[in-house]
């Protein structure tokens, strides 16, 4: 129809493809989680008819499996027809928490992510490279989300803009005027760390690292675990250590200095 207008960002031409960026335009006006792929890629036609139907069904379908528009899968009709079949089978349910979960340890990108990360021309050496602060992230976080690969490419994009205004892309050693970003000292906080208690480690972690001479894409992951670390052990010792100490230990008082000087009880057996 001429009066459509399809309106996308530059964004999802590079990722998606000029067509599939087209489709998704069309299909954002529709209510989607209404019809199956069949019936949208119908449905939308009529109104981008300079595409072919069945292209038109495999950026459907390839858009529902981003998770970038919802859709109906199982309709109504195909529901009784297998409520009457000789073998029953267990359905989905149809909660609407279904497909929600927790990131587990366990969890990889899927290969729809790295193939929508690719046409950004994001190397896979990269986004790997990535996983493990990732998750680090939202494990802290504990949260219960359905779009986990969405989310997951929008880190690496951001990151991947970060590393190449940044270092090139490449790994470097720490400097000693390096600070943790926001996000770290958001899973800190998380972890009831405190910003004030992680930046006092932050000397000793750049000194130790700078000795070291080790070259990393990202220093934030590493500040995390390290202060999490010292943060254990800190715990530790002041719940266990300090309780078994002797009262007075070698070089150690229990009275403050103007105490001290007062004290005349060391006087009172003698005798003149």
């Amino acid at each position: 129809m001429k009066e459509d207008l399809f309106t996308f960002s530059i964004q999802e031409a590079e990722t998606l493809g000029m067509e599939c960026a087209v489709v998704l335009a069309a299909a954002k006006k529709i209510k989607t989680e209404l019809f199956t792929p069949s019936e949208i890629a119908t449905s939308l036609n009529e109104k981008i008819p300079f595409l072919d139907s069945q292209e038109i069904l495999k950026h459907i379908s390839r858009l529902i499996d981003l998770k970038l528009i919802p859709s109906e899968v199982v309709s109504k009709k195909n529901k009784v027809s297998q409520n009457k079949n000789l073998y029953s089978l267990k359905l989905p349910s149809n909660n609407l928490n279904a497909g929600r979960r927790k990131l587990g340890n366990s969890w990889a990108p899927s290969i729809q992510a790295f193939e929508v990360l690719g046409m950004g021309n994001i190397n896979k050496e990269f986004i790997e490279s990535k996983v493990h602060e990732f998750k680090m992230y939202w494990l802290e976080k504990n949260q219960v989300r359905d779009n986990w690969n969405v989310l997951f490419v929008d880190f690496i994009r951001r990151e991947w803009v970060k590393e190449n205004s940044e270092n090139k892309g490449l790994p470097v050693c720490i400097d000693e005027k390096w600070l943790p970003s926001s996000d770290a000292f958001d899973i800190l906080e998380l972890a009831n760390v405190s910003k004030n208690d992680a930046l006092k480690h932050l000397k000793e972690f750049i000194l130790y690292w700078k000795e070291n001479g080790t070259a990393l894409r990202s220093w934030n992951s590493k500040f995390v675990d390290f202060v999490k670390r010292k943060e254990l052990i800190g715990s530790y010792e002041e719940k266990h250590d300090k309780k078994t100490h002797r009262h007075n230990e070698p070089g150690e008082f229990s009275q403050k200095f103007k105490d001290r000087t007062k004290d005349d009880s060391w006087a009172e057996n003698l005798e003149f």
